[in-house]
């Protein structure tokens, strides 16, 4: 994993609404902000988001609700979350989310460091070393 940084850029300071798109379908956008260990990736749930099938991955993932509300199902079991909210997936657990009201929901999703999405981390300056 690349671990170097620019000591002389930290503290950086970005704001993920001007952070470059990740990933994005329709009713769906993510932006991905990294540390030296650990990534977050901010998503904004539509209403007109497809239902996905579940998913699973080697590392756990908490994820908090900042705003909205989504159905989680996780390993079979839904459940609602609001704003303030947070679940814990374990890695290898099984899970989707969909957002439930008229609004789009955001979310934040914290993972460690994954080598799958350093390329959307680009913009981040400090670790162009």
């Amino acid at each position: 994993m690349v671990r170097k940084y620019d000591p002389e850029k930290i503290p950086s300071v970005y704001n993920l609404a001007d952070a470059p798109i990740a990933k994005e379908g329709p009713g769906f956008e993510q932006v991905v902000f990294r540390g030296v260990d650990q990534m977050v990736g901010m998503t904004t749930i539509g209403p007109d988001r497809e239902d996905k099938p579940q998913h699973s991955h080697p590392w756990e993932q908490t994820t908090i609700v900042i705003e909205g509300e989504v159905d989680f199902l996780v390993d079979g079991e839904r459940v609602s979350l609001g704003t303030h909210d947070a679940v814990e997936i374990p890695s290898d657990v099984p899970h989707a989310s969909r957002a439930v009201a008229s609004e789009p929901a955001r979310l934040l999703a914290f993972w460690p460091l994954r080598e799958d999405r350093l390329d959307a981390t680009d913009y981040q300056e400090e670790f162009d070393v």
